[in-house]
């Protein structure tokens, strides 16, 4: 009798082990749909626009200073006088930013797959203060020649430009041109500030209607020495990132409204765009991300698949010792294929489905084939439609547990640690030298 147990646990040990394989195949099959929405993704925002950071206006002053410099002469053996030149541009950033803005998130589809694009209406409005010319030279006794001063809008696709904005100067509008002077670090546009000479030492209000549309996210870099950022939306399912929490927020299932006040001595983005610091500019925004990827979920679910085909060839394997009935490997790899076979509909119907209906629809097919089965197999309705509540509870579990993603380890320790009691409980008069007496133990 030992021998025929050890070789049963040897025979399900090779059958858990193709399971296995069967999983990571269909776990590899959804990484690579997952590729493909990706792909689609970034084939969506090569035609459209992609993911758009804002900074700006930064104020730039571009000017020449001249000096004179002592230089020496090798040839004539002689020092001599030069007037040396150097053209250099002085980033001025706004003493007040503010942006108040709304976005409409649309899903875009190019077959089954879909990527989340947005369109945004906001004002920005502000005031800087220019400091006084003279200021901004980097040598005592140098003459400085004013060049220009442009307002630079800086925007990471400006492919979302909707349309071309105006900047509201001092009582009039200026055009908005391409490229700006930080060319070399972020693309964007500008506009050129008239009657140059008079701004120095002044403090001037600023405007500008912005229409922005993207995909996935829309972040701002708080350039201000006092930043308050305004956003409100139709899309229920926001993600708050970057380096700044939002003040005050309410999200609800009509959309959501969020706002942000950042001060300046709390943001290091002004010393970034001078060169000053380097890595990643900070910024804050919000990411239009789908609660319900499938193929994220999928991929989780994946994870606790041989935790439920173990689970499912211990039930059977305890029904078989404890009921004396005579359970073939091949029923064991049937019942385990089934199972299997679940995370491959749950993966192809949340394509076109909703992921609740489709895994609805998944795990009563699976349950229901189970239960038909095994009805026959365990010799008896009553055993299989138990056999059926255990596979339900499992199902449930698991759905539980993708929903939840904060408590998922506490809710499967739960769940493993009361089957491991129940099992120990069932078995604890098992004499399981003699395991084919288990009924007159009991």
């Amino acid at each position: 009798m030992q021998k025929k147990m050890l070789f049963k646990l040897i025979i399900l040990g090779i059958i858990s082990l193709i399971m296995t394989a069967v999983l990571s195949s269909i776990s590899g099959l959804s990484h690579e749909r997952k590729y493909r929405q990706m792909e689609v993704e970034r084939g969506i925002a090569g035609s459209y626009a992609g993911e758009q950071q804002l900074i700006g206006p930064v104020f730039s002053v571009t000017f020449r200073e001249y000096w004179m410099e002592r230089l020496y002469n090798k040839e004539k053996d002689t020092w001599y006088d030069k007037e040396m030149c150097s053209l250099r541009t002085e980033l001025v950033f706004p003493e007040q930013f503010s942006f108040d803005g709304s976005l409409r998130v649309q899903e875009r589809y190019r077959g089954i797959f879909k990527a989340n694009v947005f369109q945004s209406s906001g004002t920005v409005q502000g005031n800087v203060k220019f400091p006084e010319f003279k200021s901004l030279s980097a040598r005592e006794g140098s003459r400085t020649e004013l060049v220009s001063v442009n307002a630079n809008l800086l925007i990471s696709d400006k492919r979302g430009l909707s349309k071309v904005p105006k900047l509201k100067w001092n009582g009039a509008e200026l055009d908005i041109k391409p490229g700006n002077d930080l060319e070399q670090l972020y693309p964007g546009v500008h506009a050129e500030i008239p009657d140059m000479k008079e701004l120095f030492g002044k403090q001037f209000d600023f405007g500008l209607n912005l229409d922005v549309y993207g995909m996935g996210q829309l972040a701002f870099v708080p350039i201000g020495a006092e930043n308050r950022i305004q956003l409100k939306s139709d899309w229920p399912h926001p993600s708050f990132i970057g380096d700044f929490l939002a003040t005050d927020r309410t999200i609800t299932g009509e959309g959501f409204e969020a706002e942000w006040n950042v001060n300046g001595l709390a943001c290091s983005a002004r010393q970034q765009l001078k060169g000053q610091k380097k890595g990643a500019i900070q910024q804050l925004g919000v990411s239009f991300v789908d609660p319900v990827n499938p193929y994220a979920l999928t991929d989780r679910a994946l994870k606790y698949g041989f935790l439920f085909i173990f689970i499912t060839f211990s039930a059977f394997f305890l029904f078989e010792m404890l009921a004396e009935l005579k359970i073939h490997p091949v029923q064991y790899g049937l019942v385990g294929l089934a199972q299997a076979v679940f995370f491959l509909l749950l993966l192809s119907l949340s394509e076109h489905l909703g992921f609740g209906i489709s895994y609805t629809a998944a795990s009563t097919a699976t349950i229901g084939l189970i239960v038909f089965y095994v009805c026959h197999v365990l010799k008896g309705i009553r055993r299989g439609f138990a056999f059926g509540g255990l596979l339900a509870l499992l199902y449930g579990v698991l759905f539980a547990l993708l929903q939840s993603e904060d408590h998922a380890l506490v809710a499967g320790s739960a769940l493993v640690f009361g089957l491991l009691t129940l099992v120990m409980l069932v078995t604890r008069k098992v004499d399981w030298y003699s395991p084919g007496a288990a009924r007159a133990a009991g």
